[in-house]
């Protein structure tokens, strides 16, 4: 991966870490510095960016992900040197990976070329006097071709615009200040779309993005070819996770830029809607492009996950954390994988190595907390997934996870209360899923098979749902309904993980059955499952 796309991925990560991150009190002073220097680099601030990040690694030395932000934002700023120490700190620390030997090797350059183009104005005679005050500068484009060859004499900085000022202000985090200035700006342009837009972000940062929406949709009104508003409306609807309206705004991002990472969150939204085969087609186009960009080939590996091809999912996860050990989405999706397995220890500790990583993300504390509640660390796992609807009260998540626990303690009305607000916000795969679970354990079995099939309808094809209700008719003693599912899960998912679980057990149920003349239907209600599909 080249400069340019390492860049373009740090700075969208931390944009998108805006979503996520936290609001309340970090529990110590490095997430602090931490999330304050991934807003600052997200708009483009280097020179704050780098002077939080460089405590970051003053205080934690092996704190890769803030040296990773800081070698970009001291380049930026033309502080190669700088960026080259610790561009050679991360190639010592991950000898013989092509990325961090090629940033090291593109920085030296850029330091030559800095060298020899003093030596030629000394040369000359003339030696410019340079004031660089801020903006985007790639290494790809040599430094000649971005500074003016004409002497210029150091001059002041030019007063900064209002709405300037109420930009230095949002980086700031002195929203109440910058939020009167946009509303002056308003006062006498009231369209004012900039204004708006940061109107809009100010929200957005504060997590209230219900507001930060309606800013950005009016900033849209008067200027419907601005890529970064019409992209972060994108990402406030994906934050309320009504995905559909979200893929509307990345597909009109793409239409103006194609962004690779507007590619991205657009094919997240479309894996959140179950629309796999879509999702699968982008993440492709993204890697047949550059095939070192982590974040496609672990969507990738998450959709070959649903699809019941753990195998391969590992395979691709493994790859990207031999060369980013701290990537939190591989650790994620690790943690998806070992649950799968029934790993759950294993699982929290994946979810957890994720959120150190990435800390505040929402979904990986609800996918911590789960595994917490799954490996019967129970009100550990409640007050994680508690934590967060005290902030984020519509999160379908971390509601699913305590209605699981719950449901686990016997505390069947509390959870019900959970699994209706999340129905309230459309149909989710979960609902059934559970109530599926609390009719098994009530003793409804006619139930909980009619909830098991829904379960089924809304996963869009997923083996795992049809693995869960076989084992179910298996476990009421349903033997024939039973295997005649394991052999639809064979022949549907063939070569996954599944078809041969399904196959184990077919066997396992004809060793049962063999010599008897009926099936053992001891819960004959139950029996609704004919061979070919299943009947709704």
């Amino acid at each position: 991966m080249n400069l340019y796309h390492l860049e373009r991925f740090f700075k969208t990560a931390a944009l998108l870490s805006i979503i996520f991150v936290n609001i309340a009190a970090a529990q110590n002073l490095v997430p602090e510095l931490l999330d304050q220097g991934l807003k600052l680099y997200s708009t483009k601030d280097y020179r704050g960016a780098s002077a939080y990040l460089g405590q970051v690694v003053d205080m934690q030395p092996d704190h890769d992900q803030a040296r990773y932000y800081l070698v970009f934002s001291l380049s930026m700023t033309g502080q190669y040197e700088k960026s080259l120490f610790h561009a050679k700190k991360l190639a010592a620390k991950f000898p013989g990976q092509k990325q961090y030997t090629d940033l090291v090797l593109q920085l030296e350059n850029a330091i030559n070329a800095e060298r020899k183009k003093k030596e030629q104005q000394r040369a000359a005679k003339s030696i410019p006097q340079e004031v660089i005050l801020g903006g985007y500068e790639s290494l790809d484009t040599p430094r000649e071709a971005r500074m003016s060859t004409a002497t210029r004499d150091i001059a002041p900085p030019k007063e900064l615009t209002p709405l300037e000022k109420a930009v230095l202000m949002i980086d700031e985090e002195k929203y109440a200040s910058a939020s009167a200035l946009l509303d002056n700006i308003l006062g006498k342009t009231p369209k004012n779309a900039r204004a708006m837009h940061y109107k809009g972000v100010i929200k957005f940062n504060s997590g209230q993005f219900e507001d930060a929406r309606k800013w950005f949709e009016k900033s849209v009104e008067i200027d419907s070819n601005s890529f970064q508003t019409v992209f972060l409306l994108g990402d406030c609807y994906r934050a309320q996770e009504n995905y559909n309206k979200a893929a509307e705004q990345f597909k009109k991002a793409i239409s103006i830029k194609k962004d690779v990472f507007a590619q991205i969150n657009l094919a997240d939204c479309y894996v959140k809607e179950n629309k796999l085969k879509e999702a699968e087609k982008i993440y492709q186009e993204v890697l047949d492009k550059d095939p070192d960009i982590s974040e496609a080939a672990l969507g990738l590996a998450q959709i070959k996950l649903y699809a019941g091809y753990t195998n391969e999912a590992v395979k691709m996860v493994n790859k990207v954390l031999a060369n980013e050990s701290g990537n939190a989405e591989a650790h994620y999706i690790k943690a998806q994988i070992l649950l799968e397995g029934h790993l759950n220890e294993d699982a929290a500790e994946q979810a957890k190595l994720a959120l150190e990583n990435f800390q505040g993300n929402l979904k990986y504390r609800s996918l911590y907390a789960l595994a917490l509640i799954r490996a019967y660390r129970t009100a550990q796992g409640l007050e994680e997934a508690a934590g967060i609807i005290r902030q984020y009260p519509d999160n379908t998540d971390a509601r699913l996870a305590i209605a699981e626990g719950l449901i686990m303690s016997g505390a069947y009305s509390d959870a019900e209360e959970h699994l209706q607000a999340v129905q309230k916000r459309g149909p989710n795969a979960g609902v059934p899923r559970l109530r599926a679970m609390k009719a098994v354990k009530d003793g409804k079995m006619k139930e909980a098979g009619e909830y098991y099939r829904t379960y089924i309808q809304l996963s869009a094809g997923r083996p795992k749902p049809y693995l869960e209700y076989a084992e179910f008719l298996e476990s009421v003693d349903n033997l024939e309904d039973a295997r005649q599912a394991y052999e639809e899960i064979a022949e549907l998912f063939k070569e996954t993980a599944y078809a041969k679980t399904a196959k184990q057990k077919i066997a396992e149920i004809e060793a049962r059955t063999s010599g008897s003349s009926t099936s053992g239907q001891t819960q004959g209600d139950t029996s609704s499952y004919r061979k070919g599909k299943v009947k709704f």
